[in-house]
């Protein structure tokens, strides 16, 4: 039932264009800062079309960074109704204007406030994939290869960093820093075009009224075989042992449809027909519908899910305030100083290791559970940043390069890919949109706050800074401890039994 067949893969692969994308626009700015704000530029000719560099302090350059996180948080609060109503293909297709728009507007800016609208476009575009790609990617994904297309799009994310690090080993000049923001609206270009061969997810056609026919046919292209039958009957019975609502018979109302619009004589063989095919669809939302689903608000004051609001805020706040994107924003001028001629190397190696570390986390995920890698995530990743502390301040080079590159490792192992993983697994099927929903506003706001501030608290503290870092994740990691549940292999209900009756009441 499961086969990789070439045009999953492809399909995958042109979904994926969105995360990749996503990375590309986070590590962008980083190697070539120097340049893009006239650190070691003369003041630029305002007399030609395209000025040298665009004049600005660490304060202007860490909101120019962080805009793009309140483009994203825009972006994701907009898109799942979008996705709902017009399907994930078509939302992905269009979400290309932005990241096509944004870059252009940035690559040609000749102000700040052009470069600051241009990112914000940008990360509109980024919070739109940071919802629909994971959503897209597993549904189209076979049960038992779930794991490994789960872990697709964080990959993406980091395999779009690495490939704007590469870029600023050797763009990182005039006008090499424009080529480097305008090259990304050259895989909007692609993605566009990809997708356009690309099918609809077979779970959001079959959620339409009248388009059991069309999920089947995209199921099958996916599969690459006719007998899909019983995949779309499993879509069925998950749906009645999790009590979903809003099951519809698609295929028998087209053939109800059917019935009526043939002569009388045909319609007995068609009754018999529809009365032994099998149910076959599920709706599947990216936002809550039904009545008794619940909102956020509900979701923040009710007792029933206070253990999981409570695992849900100390993950995404964590994964923000770890000071992982203070590093992959700003790695190069950390760096730069202690290791002024391989600093941009050195980010590049970040990128790699992140990216190698992702890979291994999807086999970890599963074998060591999930508890077990975010307790050593936030552990490790405390000592790292206290280590990279102390280095810095000593100008301790190796020290610091080897720190650093831990950092990193240890964050893709457990408080990269987890967070948002979890919460299916520690919310019920009618709240999971919601907590989904809150969890990435949280994380866009606290991803906001620390590389908008970053930069101006390095000044005043130096490496030092880092040791706030250290202090949070160990904080957390004590929290964690007393709260955290382990939900592998685990239902919803299983981990809400082992937590304690005190706040859930059935």
């Amino acid at each position: 039932m499961g086969e990789l067949t070439f045009y999953l893969i492809a399909v995958s692969f042109a979904i994926v264009l969105g995360s990749f994308q996503f990375g590309y626009h986070i590590g962008e700015l980083n190697t070539p800062k120097s340049v893009i704000s006239c650190e070691n530029l003369p003041t630029p000719n305002d007399d030609s079309s395209l000025i040298r560099c665009i004049p600005m302090n660490e304060g202007e350059f860490g909101l120019l960074t962080s805009i793009l996180n309140l483009g994203g948080l825009i972006g994701s609060l907009l898109s799942s109704r979008v996705a709902d109503t017009k399907g994930r293909r078509w939302t992905l297709l269009c979400n290309n204007l932005f990241l096509f728009i944004g870059p252009i507007v940035m690559g040609f800016a000749n102000s700040y406030s052009a470069l600051v609208i241009g990112r914000m476009i940008v990360g509109i575009g980024c919070g739109v994939t940071s919802v629909v790609v994971p959503m897209y990617l597993a549904e189209i994904s076979p049960a038992e290869y779930r794991g490994a297309f789960g872990v697709m799009n964080q990959l993406g994310i980091v395999i779009g960093i690495l490939f704007s690090q590469i870029q600023g080993l050797y763009l990182s000049n005039v006008p090499g820093w424009r080529i480097i923001l305008l090259s990304a609206s050259a895989m909007s270009i692609i993605q566009f075009i990809l997708l356009g061969f690309s099918v609809e997810s077979p779970k959001y056609l079959a959620s339409r009224t009248g388009g059991y026919q069309s999920a089947k046919r995209a199921l099958q292209k996916l599969r690459g075989k006719t007998e899909v039958e019983e995949e779309i009957g499993g879509w069925k019975q998950i749906a009645a042992e999790e009590g979903l609502e809003g099951l519809i018979d698609n295929q028998q109302n087209e053939n109800l449809q059917q019935q009526q619009s043939l002569p009388s004589s045909s319609q007995d063989n068609i009754e018999e027909s529809i009365s032994t095919t099998p149910e076959p669809a599920v709706v599947f939302h990216a936002r809550n519908s039904s009545r008794d689903d619940i909102n956020i608000w509900k979701f923040i004051g009710s007792l029933h899910y206070r253990p999981a609001l409570k695992v849900l805020l100390l993950l995404q706040i964590t994964q923000q305030f770890s000071g992982i994107n203070a590093v992959m924003n700003y790695s190069t001028t950390i760096l730069k100083k202690i290791l002024p001629t391989s600093s941009d190397l050195i980010t590049v190696y970040i990128s790699i290791m992140n990216a190698i570390m992702t890979v291994v986390s999807a086999y970890l995920i599963d074998k060591s559970g999930r508890r077990t890698l975010l307790l050593y995530s936030m552990s490790l990743m405390s000592l790292a940043s206290a280590v990279l502390a102390f280095s810095i301040t000593y100008d301790l080079a190796l020290l610091s390069s080897l720190s650093i590159i831990g950092f990193v490792a240890t964050f893709a192992i457990g408080l990269g890919p987890i967070p948002f993983l979890i919460i299916p697994e520690i919310v019920d099927t009618h709240s999971v949109a919601t907590a989904s929903s809150l969890g990435l506003s949280i994380n866009w706001i606290c991803n906001f706050l620390v590389s908008s501030l970053f930069l101006e608290v390095r000044e005043i503290l130096g490496g030092k800074v880092f040791y706030i870092f250290a202090t949070y994740l160990f904080v957390a990691y004590i929290i964690g401890n007393r709260i955290l549940p382990e939900t592998k292999a685990k239902t919803v209900e299983e981990v809400w039994h082992d937590w304690s009756g005190k706040y859930v009441k059935t």
